[in-house]
C-alpha cells in the first residue's frame, strides 16, 4: 500500500515544559497533517491526553477517525497514532530543549488501507508535502 512521510522542525520561543503542557491540549492537533478538527477528547487523571476523535476534509469528502496516544515520554516525546477507515499514521513530536528554549520536531507517516485511498494517494501526498512545513510552523507560532 502506498504511504509517506514528512518532518519539519522549529525552534520554540518557551521552556520545555511549557511545551509539553501545550501537546497535552486536544485544539494544539487540529491542522496538523489532515486533521483539521478535533473533538472528545479524552486525558488521564493527571491531565495528559490520551486519546480524541478528529475529522479531515480531503478532496471534498469527510473522513472521521481516531488519534491514540501510544506513547508519551515526558517532556521529550509524543506520538500519536491515527486511524480512519482508509488511512492509518502516526505523528510522532520530539522536543528537545534548547538553552531556556526548545525545538519541537514533528513527523508524520501515513499508509493507505484500502484500494480507494491508494488511488487518491498521490493527491494527498502532494497537500501533504506542500502544506506540512506551514502546518509545523503555524503549530510552533501558538507555543
Amino acid at each position: 500500500m502506498p504511504s509517506a512521510s514528512f518532518s519539519h522542525s522549529v525552534p520554540l520561543a518557551t521552556d520545555i515544559q511549557t511545551a509539553w503542557a501545550k501537546l497535552q491540549q486536544e485544539e494544539t492537533w487540529a491542522g496538523i497533517g489532515p486533521i483539521d478538527s478535533v473533538s472528545d477528547a479524552i486525558h488521564d487523571s493527571d491531565g495528559r491526553l490520551e486519546s480524541f476523535k478528529w475529522a479531515a476534509n480531503v478532496g471534498g469528502k469527510l473522513y472521521r477517525g481516531t488519534a491514540t496516544i501510544v506513547e508519551a515520554d515526558e517532556p521529550t516525546r509524543f506520538v500519536l497514532k491515527m486511524y480512519t477507515s482508509e488511512i492509518v499514521g502516526d505523528v510522532t513530536t520530539v522536543l528537545a530543549q534548547t538553552g531556556d528554549t526548545c525545538t519541537v520536531t514533528v513527523a508524520i507517516a501515513l499508509t493507505t488501507k484500502g484500494m480507494l485511498s491508494a488511488m487518491f494517494f498521490p493527491a494527498i501526498k502532494q497537500a501533504l508535502a506542500s502544506g506540512f512545513p506551514q502546518q509545523v510552523e503555524d503549530l510552533a507560532a501558538t507555543f
